[in-house]
């Protein structure tokens, strides 16, 4: 069973993620629309980790962010990703891609999640419903 400050933590985290990773591909994206997409997700993944932050702050749990290696991995796998073929419909592909392992981690974190704080279950599940929304958003440009 996860604590509400390990859900909290892994919400901010998987946000992080989500952001870093947008801003790794988001330089490559032709069509107006597809960065107009990207950052309105990145926009809703600040928000989630804001909240997800404040929190944190609020129950006086300590934050954990992303490591800097994890980051930096992060960036080097989407580049050289990028490199071998950087058209928008591959960005759409690598974007379901990742939503998709962060639906099925949320769904599994959430089926850990039995601490009865209303506020905390929610923000996973608006984090699960951001997911998913973005895996139907991306399927326009593929």
């Amino acid at each position: 069973m996860l604590s509400n400050g390990e859900m909290l933590n892994y919400v901010m985290q998987n946000a992080e993620m989500g952001c870093c990773g947008i801003s790794t591909i988001k330089g490559y994206a032709q069509d107006e629309k597809l960065q107009s997409a990207l950052r309105s997700q990145m926009i809703e993944y600040g928000k989630i980790y804001y909240t997800a932050n404040q929190m944190l702050k609020n129950s006086r749990e300590e934050a954990c962010r992303i490591s800097p290696m994890v980051r930096k991995m992060t960036k080097y796998v989407t580049k050289r990703n990028m490199e071998k073929d950087n058209s928008d419909s591959h960005i759409a592909q690598m974007m379901i891609n990742g939503n998709v392992k962060g639906v099925t981690k949320i769904v599994d974190r959430i089926r850990d999640y039995n601490c009865g704080d209303q506020k905390v279950e929610s923000l996973a599940k608006k984090l699960l419903e951001t997911e998913q929304n973005n895996i139907q958003q991306m399927f326009e440009f593929i």
